[in-house]
This record gives C-alpha cells, sequence and structure tokens, in this order.
C-alpha cells in the first residue's frame, strides 16, 4: 500500500462510521429509489423509514467489522432484505409465470445460472429478478445522493468503488454459468 492509499483508507473509514453521515446518505438514496419508476417495484410497501432503518442497521453493522461472513452482518442483512423486500402474500403467483421461468432456461436452451444467496431472505429479492441495469440505476442513485450532500469527490468515489464491489453479490452471483442442453 502506498503512502496516499493510507489517509484515504483511514478518511474513508471515518466517513463510514460516521453514522449521522450513513444516515443522510441513506435517507436522500432511498428517496430516490422509491421515487425511480424503473426500480421502486423491487421494494415492499412498508413504510420508507421502516426500510431506511434496516439498511442503516445493516451498514452499521458491517463498517464495524467489514467482515460480510460475520454472523451479526448476515443477520442484519437477513433482516433487511425481509424489510425491504419480502412480501406477505407468500402464494405462487402463475398469473406472471415467473414460478415457470426455468422452463425458459431449458426450453430456450438459455444459460443457466446458479445463485449464491447472501442470507435466506436475499431470496425475496432475487425472485423479482434485478439485473445489472437495476444495479447500474441504484449506483446513479447513489452518486447523485453523495454529490446532493457534498461529499468530497475522493470519497465519493471511494464510496461507490465499495458499493460497487457488492454487484455480483447483490444479484446472486457467484457460482459458474451452465449452459442447458
Amino acid at each position: 500500500m502506498n503512502a496516499t492509499a493510507a489517509p484515504q483508507i483511514q478518511a474513508l473509514r471515518a466517513t463510514l462510521n460516521d453514522q449521522a453521515l450513513i444516515g443522510k446518505i441513506v435517507d436522500v438514496l432511498y428517496a430516490k429509489m422509491l421515487d425511480d419508476y424503473r426500480i421502486n417495484r423491487f421494494f415492499f410497501t412498508r413504510p420508507a423509514a421502516e426500510q431506511a432503518e434496516a439498511l442503516k442497521a445493516y451498514l452499521r453493522v458491517y463498517f464495524n467489522s467489514f467482515n460480510s461472513a460475520d454472523e451479526q452482518v448476515l443477520e442484519a442483512l437477513d433482516t433487511y432484505f425481509t424489510t425491504a423486500f419480502a412480501r406477505t402474500n407468500a402464494k405462487p403467483s402463475l398469473v406472471t409465470g415467473n414460478d415457470f421461468a426455468f422452463l425458459l432456461d431449458i426450453v430456450g436452451g438459455q444459460e443457466i445460472r446458479n445463485i449464491t444467496l447472501l442470507s435466506p431472505s436475499h431470496c425475496f429479492l432475487i425472485k423479482l429478478g434485478p439485473d445489472d441495469f437495476h444495479y447500474d440505476i441504484v449506483m446513479e442513485h447513489l452518486a447523485d445522493s453523495l454529490k446532493q450532500l457534498n461529499i468530497a469527490d475522493d470519497l465519493a468515489y471511494q464510496m461507490l468503488a465499495l458499493a460497487e464491489k457488492g454487484r455480483h453479490g447483490l444479484l446472486a452471483r457467484g457460482v459458474e454459468v451452465k449452459k442447458a442442453a
């Protein structure tokens, strides 16, 4: 690690441990996401404040350890996924055909993707079918939120880079792709 990287990392860690600032970022980000028709369908109808609080709790625990395998981090993440994405009607819907989406993979020769869930409740989000397009929108809103809150450019860049590292995990990627016969 070079000499200039150490102060940047320390500044990033100090920023990420500032609960008031992280709370403001989450509140601004959540308002943008829930107001965006392209992604707001993913979120459950619980009050935005309740969903944002669950995300703040997860980030608080994660930024204390930076260990995504820590049991407390996983529990907080599971709580967030349940709060933000779980639906109260667990019945499968034959109207949308999502229950049989795997048939398109088999019949159409599409790639079959093994999913890797971050926590048991991660399936609530994955069932809704997010992809890179949706993640890009969230990243756009995060960048706008950081700019709106006047976060220094170098810290904003580092925060965006940290958020980008979560793309594959959030989209349940992590295992090799197999081709259907």
